[in-house]
């Protein structure tokens, strides 16, 4: 049968291949379901083009959808909408037409599973308008659903006015408009596409049955599908469970980009067990931090030499060390050994509560904290993502991130196996292979950190790569100079740029500044995303004014569950404001009038260089350690020169404990204790630090 979903922009809404109608053709395959939904349309615009759109294509079943705009406009009395949605059923049913009427008035399931009445959206009129929906379909022997949005009101499934439902939200109403479908064609559904997906593990098998053919990943030249991913992942997986001998394992990943790290990544995922991140530039007593809070059960790295210098790290019996590359340690147990494991498995219990990701965070001591991301939390991010950069299903993601980042693990690869889109994997940076990864992949979105578009920019033969594919660049973790948004617009004028927000603590990006705004408010981080809540507060947690500089808050709902064994460290960061619990960030910022937030600086002397977070206090604290070094201090000062492209660079005031110290002596000193992106940039010597009253640094008389 023919089937035609009329209506406004309830219809029409969720994204490439994302609307309700698209979800209902996957579930009845035998049937044509064309969607003739027009954003922003009532019954009047909508009456102009019935004839053409609906009964010149002589549909068996028409769907209509219409009421919200009427009731929003309130511009005319809802017995003429009335009359206006009677005359259309009259003429579909003379028609021979079966009519389904859609509403959008009636009950919704709150967080308990109880059908209440709307409280938000509502009001007498809308009353009239449901009762009078109701009285047309008995009248003329209608199938009517009083509310489609039954299931998804406040449930982070919309889009930025938080009303209109993204694809994971039309999956909920899919759900709604299933049965009756099922009565009218006399067929049972097929069960896909549907809104139980509660674990990034949900996702990866929906991704493998549904688009098996579809390509997953590409790494040099190497190219698997979701079929082929499919399988390696299962059998790493038994690999892993065979190894370790248990489910839900911590697995401690020290590579860099790699299509080893994206099945291992889904590997992990499948087990139901925690992937631990592990940053390639951190220093040993980091690791050995990072692997005293988690206890692995599994650590892969890429060869001989990695594992020898885990060796004092990982020295507990309880955690095996796997290599990537084979080497004389043939004790080591290969990543390709794990393949020859049989490939089943006991199933293993998984929920949206459960940990998938335990990403450290850089700290102002030695100890780095240890993020946890549920499930559920990657769920929400994986929507917002969606919702902030409008990912589609024709995206092509370029992965060169570090996978060790949360852009990549929170975002990138749970979007694409959502999404069913391929992610192309590149630990390379340098702007000559970007680009012609750009040009020979057909690369559409491309999210980084604004120093590697600042070296794309300034690169010569720019203009001679065809980027033509390309049509979202997003950048996060340091400012962007104005004149880097000016080049991107020249080369590449048909592109979108992204300026993107969020930190470790949040469960999803915070805040997106897209398009011609980034330009005309460069230093903004852009404005919340749906089902984000924010808060900027004086010293006394007072909330500012617009243009005050205050503390930057986040609501508890867009908050980390917690620090793997530290929940005091969370609570410490909690406040409560009448009521409801915030999380404080450090970060001063302000939000102008129209809701655009700009960070100006933070209270935890925090340094971004090349989009990697450094503190000052453990810079210092390594100054300190030096046996000639009496006093020092380090702050973040603008990158000039050849390091432009950095953001900030760090720069250390020392003064010597005795002469004969020189800026070589602590350069060497930082190198071996420091990775590479926290070396102090400039050193300066000085007789003495400025102090206030109470012998306190004051790092802003430093220049």
């Amino acid at each position: 049968m023919k089937i035609v979903c009329f209506g406004d922009s309830l219809t029409s809404c969720g994204g490439e291949a994302g609307r309700y109608s698209d979800v209902l053709q996957d579930r009845f395959p035998d049937h044509t379901i064309i969607n003739k939904g027009v954003g922003g349309e009532g019954f009047e615009e909508a009456g102009e083009r019935f004839a053409e759109d609906v009964l010149a294509l002589k549909p068996d079943i028409v769907l209509i959808e219409f009421g919200a705009n009427d009731w929003w406009r309130d511009e005319r009395p809802h017995d003429v909408w009335a009359s206006d949605l009677e005359g259309l059923v009259t003429r579909m049913r003379d028609a021979g037409i079966q009519v389904v009427i859609l509403g959008v008035f009636g009950q919704y399931r709150d967080s308990t599973g109880a059908l209440v009445e709307k409280t938000y959206g509502t009001d007498e009129r809308a009353v009239a308008y449901q009762q009078q929906e109701r009285a047309i379909a008995e009248k003329h022997g209608c199938a009517y659903i009083p509310n489609i949005q039954v299931d998804i009101i406040e449930n982070r499934c919309g889009w930025r006015d938080r009303n209109h439902p993204n694809e994971n939200g039309n999956r909920y109403v899919a759900d709604a408009i299933e049965p009756v479908l099922e009565r009218l064609l006399s067929a049972s559904a097929s069960p896909v596409r549907k809104p139980g997906l509660m674990t990034t593990r949900d996702m990866w098998d929906e991704a493998v049955a549904l688009a098996p053919d579809q390509l997953a990943a590409v790494d040099g030249a190497r190219r698997i599908s979701y079929a082929q991913a499919g399988e390696m992942v299962a059998q790493l997986a038994a690999g892993i469970y065979s190894l370790v001998g248990k489910g839900h394992p911590r697995v401690a990943v020290f590579l860099p980009n790699c299509l080893e790290y994206f099945i291992i990544y889904w590997a992990v995922q499948r087990l139901g067990g925690a992937i631990v991140p592990l940053n390639t530039w951190l220093k040993q007593d980091s690791l050995a931090a990072v692997f005293k809070n988690v206890s692995p059960d599994l650590l892969i790295v890429r060869d001989g030499r990695e594992a020898r210098m885990f060796a004092d790290i990982a020295s507990d019996a309880a955690t095996c060390v796997v290599t990537v590359r084979p080497g004389k340690d043939a004790d080591l147990p290969t990543l390709d050994s794990l393949y020859e494991s049989d490939p089943s498995i006991p199933e293993i219990a998984l929920s949206g509560d459960d940990m998938s990701i335990i990403m450290h965070t850089s700290g102002t001591t030695s100890v780095p904290k240890g993020a946890i991301m549920r499930h559920s939390d990657l769920m929400f991010n994986v929507m917002t993502t969606i919702n902030a950069h409008q990912f589609s299903t024709c995206d092509v993601h370029i992965l060169v991130n570090p996978m060790f980042h949360c852009t990549a693990l929170y975002s990138s690869l749970p979007t694409a196996a959502y999404q069913k889109t391929p992610v192309i994997i590149t630990s390379d940076t340098k702007p000559e292979g970007l680009m012609e990864l750009i040009q020979t992949e057909g690369i559409t979105t491309f999210l980084t950190v604004p120093s590697v578009l600042q070296r794309i920019v300034a690169l010569p033969t720019l203009d001679e790569y065809d980027a033509s594919s390309l049509r979202l660049v997003g950048y996060a973790g340091s400012p962007m100079p104005v004149s880097t948004i000016r080049h991107l617009q020249d080369h590449f004028p048909d592109v979108e740029g992204h300026n993107f927000f969020g930190l470790t603590e949040t469960t999803s990006m915070t805040h997106v500044l897209s398009g011609e705004d980034a330009m005309e408010r460069p230093d903004s981080i852009g404005r919340l995303l749906p089902f984000v809540d924010a808060l900027i507060v004086d010293e006394d947690e007072n909330a500012v004014p617009a243009g005050t500089v205050g503390e930057l808050l986040f609501d508890r709902s867009n908050v980390i569950s917690g620090y793997l064994n530290q929940p005091d460290k969370l609570q410490a960061a909690m406040t409560t404001i009448d009521g409801r619990e915030w999380f404080k960030t450090g970060d001063l910022a302000c939000v102008d009038e129209e809701g655009y937030f700009f960070i100006k600086g933070r209270k935890k002397d925090m340094i971004i260089v090349g989009g990697e977070n450094v503190f000052a206090a453990e810079v210092e604290g390594v100054l300190f350690g030096h046996p000639q070094v009496r006093e020092a201090a380090v702050k973040g000062v603008p990158a000039t020169g050849v390091r432009a492209s950095l953001g900030e660079m760090i720069k250390a005031y020392v003064v010597p404990d005795e002469a004969g110290l020189t800026e070589m002596d602590v350069r060497k000193f930082c190198h071996a204790r420091l990775p590479s992106y926290k070396l102090p940039h400039v050193i300066e010597f000085r007789d003495a630090l400025p102090r206030n009253p109470a012998g306190k640094v004051v790092k802003a008389e430093l220049d």
